[in-house]
């Protein structure tokens, strides 16, 4: 069956997400085991090892009964040993926290092409860091990201189907926001498409290409990011549209890496779909369309 695809595609980033149940040790594994883990990286192009930390942050609400049945809320703070990789151009990484890997990548071409590096990570994680094959699967996420950059002919309006994009008032002569939808796609399925309406620097162009929680937080561990920016007119309002699909496991079922990438390619599927619903005839031809 004939796919298509965009040859001048907004794409820039590209994420696939693996929560599992925490592993028994903070450190990830035993020293011996992440020198074998970076040795199988290294072998597959992912040289760069970065040691870095995560904080989260996370609240419990608790029931006062000393305060006529008044809550308390409890802040908690864990740090976590975050592992991470990278490959050559800064193109590529894989993060591995106690209970999730990550991997991501700013130089996608298809996803078949995406699944097969997922599909090698996968692999390599399992077999060197032994208590991983054991863990079970909470949760598997698919993430896409993509910069609207509007022509000198076209306004971000032009690109995007309405309903994704924020109000602009009849009134306002100006508008920046962020839209959000959320649809359930299956039995605990869901996927969260948000399109944020930004303005660019006071050079005209865009200060910031991700959205906010996509951030990094440790510099050595940025990819580096190639946004199409020759069509772009200075000084117009740009989007950035993310679509994240996730399945939730409430039986979490033991880690299997073919069951993992069979969730995966259901998630491209619906995310490819509604990625190809937002676009308008003006997006598409601008964009130009290529069948394979």
């Amino acid at each position: 069956m004939s796919k298509k695809r965009l040859e001048k595609a907004p794409l820039i980033f590209v994420q696939a997400q693996f929560h599992f149940t925490d592993l028994p040790s903070r450190q990830l594994g035993t020293e011996q085991e992440l020198e074998n883990l970076h040795k199988a990286m290294m072998d597959i192009g992912l040289a760069d090892r970065i040691d870095s930390q995560v904080v989260e942050l996370g609240f419990q609400l608790n029931q006062d009964t000393s305060k006529d049945g008044y809550f308390q809320v409890k802040q908690e703070k864990n740090d976590m040993v975050r592992l991470v990789f990278k490959g050559f151009a800064n193109c590529r990484a894989v993060e591995l926290i106690r209970n999730r890997l990550i991997i991501k990548t700013t130089e996608y071409t298809r996803y078949e092409d995406f699944k097969i590096f997922v599909d090698s990570i996968l692999k390599v994680v399992e077999a060197n860091i032994t208590a991983l094959g054991k863990v079970l699967t909470k949760q598997i996420s698919l993430r896409y990201v993509d910069i609207v950059l509007p022509s000198q002919q076209y306004e971000l309006k032009d690109y995007i189907k309405p309903e994704l994009l924020p109000f602009h008032p009849t009134f306002a002569t100006q508008t920046v926001g962020m839209s959000q939808s959320f649809a359930i796609t299956g039995d605990n399925r869901a996927m969260v498409l948000v399109m944020e309406e930004a303005q660019p620097t006071q050079s005209g162009y865009p200060g910031r290409w991700l959205p906010a929680d996509l951030m990094e937080p440790d510099h050595r561990a940025s990819l580096t990011l190639s946004p199409a920016i020759d069509g772009y007119q200075p000084g117009k309002n740009y989007g950035i549209f993310s679509i994240d699909h996730q399945v939730d496991n409430p039986s979490t079922p033991r880690w299997s890496q073919n069951e993992m990438l069979n969730h995966l390619d259901s998630l491209y599927d619906l995310s490819s779909k509604a990625f190809w619903e937002a676009l308008t005839p003006i997006a598409e031809a601008e964009w130009e369309i290529v069948n394979e």
